[in-house]
């Protein structure tokens, strides 16, 4: 059996930087061992506080089990370090997109009829992927769908995302403050701290966006928490009673309950560009009432969808995830002084699954397990400190390339010619299956919603 190849320290060379942000930087590079280019995400001082090193390692953990669907970004890498005490920074090596879907909304390109069903279908076709394994994205939002020229789609961050076997709440700060994510928010999920939700509001989330294709602008862009369900009740109309009780959430309860009685909005008028059949799709992908509310099953056996459904499928059914790969989030409490200690570890370990041949020399390195402790220090070149010095000296880089790349030009796209462009690696699920498999979400979705009334 052939040895493993080496890791190459130069394997990433930088090319470009695709975009900037508070939390670190993301930049086109070229993998020489694949020899593709690929996305390099670095997220400065992960491990300096505790709910960001947990967003992270989420995310790491998600990308890694979920692997596996082509409209999921794939992550492919996790860049060494060279001493595993002390590294601060985290280096994500994913998939290669151009652009996200916020840019082409807000951009002057073309969104024909074709694209806007090609790009729905394959943002369902994700989310029936993450909702079979019980998972829920919770962040869904145009600037976390990659797009390409190609009208390509793939659902990214899953560092807010949330396995149904978690039962606390977390993310508190980012419910309360992260404004511009409650334009996609569920009205079971508008007010802060509600704990009553399930994968509903992912599909809520995909109804604002399928909207949002349409007007070129976000459907509610609600400027508070108040604001927010106003605008919601505006278009849907109010709900009933027993609707509103399930809410279960006194100042959201008696928010609703106060509004006036109001019939739906003609939501033809609002989409004088949309179909019957995309007007019958949204309206029920909008529905308040998160029970009646369609799966992700529901949607894509819709005839809307037919041609992309039965040329494409579905794609592959999802691993099954298992709490223990999660114990970290519960292990150890914030404020134990060895928690970050904890999460390091973690992120080691998820490290060393990137690179098996090393596995025993990180794990050491870091004292994990039964493997006897080191300095720390591997014996290699810094991959971390490498791609660093290149971006932070990369200042003619950055104005060479403008921080931009070209905005996507979508065409025609067919099934069939798409079919022959990417791996599909599962046909057509029978009508049966299909219709199974939205009904056991809704039963899940039920049973969530009787256990938040116990």
């Amino acid at each position: 059996m052939a040895a493993p190849a080496p890791v190459l320290a130069g394997r990433y060379t930088l090319s470009s930087i695709l975009g900037e942000g508070a939390y670190g930087v993301v930049a086109a590079a070229f993998d020489s061992v694949k020899g593709d280019k690929v996305a390099v995400k670095r997220i400065r001082s992960v491990l300096e506080t505790y709910p960001m090193a947990v967003r992270i390692l989420r995310e790491v953990k998600f990308n890694r089990l979920l692997r596996g669907h082509e409209n999921l970004v794939q992550l492919r890498d996790l860049l060494l370090p060279s001493d595993v005490r002390t590294f601060q920074d985290t280096f994500l090596v994913f998939d290669v997109m151009p652009c996200d879907l916020s840019k082409v909304i807000n951009s002057q390109a073309r969104l024909n009829s074709d694209n806007i069903k090609f790009l729905m279908f394959q943002l369902l076709r994700g989310l029936l992927y993450l909702h079979r394994a019980d998972v829920l994205h919770r962040d869904l939002k145009p600037s976390n769908l990659l797009v390409d020229s190609d009208c390509l789609l793939k659902i990214c961050d899953l560092g807010l995302a949330r396995a149904a076997f978690r039962t606390d709440e977390d993310d508190v700060y980012f419910w309360t403050t992260y404004v511009q994510t409650r334009w996609y928010r569920a009205p079971e999920l508008v007010m802060p701290h509600s704990t009553n939700y399930t994968t509903a509001i992912d599909i809520w989330a995909a109804g604002c966006i399928f909207a949002e294709l349409f007007l070129r602008r976000p459907l509610f862009p609600g400027k508070d928490h108040e604001d927010q369900v106003r605008r919601i009740i505006r278009l849907t109309g109010k709900p009933g009673p027993d609707v509103i009780s399930r809410l279960r959430h006194t100042s959201m309860e008696a928010l609703v309950a106060k509004q006036p009685p109001s019939p739906p909005l003609d939501w033809a008028r609002l989409f004088p560009k949309a179909t019957v059949e995309e007007l019958q799709l949204m309206r029920g992908m909008l529905e308040f009432d998160p029970l009646k509310r369609l799966t992700a099953a529901d949607a894509l056996r819709h005839p809307y969808f037919a041609e992309w459904r039965e040329s494409l499928g579905v794609g592959p059914a999802p691993p099954v995830l298992e709490a223990k790969d999660f114990e970290f989030e519960t292990r150890v409490a914030a404020r134990n002084p060895a928690a970050m200690d904890a999460i390091r570890a973690e992120m080691v370990s998820e490290i060393a699954e990137f690179h098996p041949d090393r596995k025993e020399e990180l794990l050491g390195a870091a004292g994990i397990g039964a493997h006897p402790p080191s300095s720390g220090h591997l014996q290699a070149p810094d991959q971390h400190k490498e791609f660093s010095d290149a971006l932070d000296g990369g200042n003619e880089v950055r104005k060479r390339n403008n921080l931009t790349m070209p905005l996507p030009v979508f065409g025609r796209v067919a099934a069939s010619q798409v079919r022959s462009q990417v791996g599909v690696r599962s046909g057509t699920l029978p009508e049966s299956q299909m219709a199974a498999l939205a009904a056991a979400q809704r039963e899940r979705n039920s049973r969530a919603a009787d256990a938040m009334q116990d």
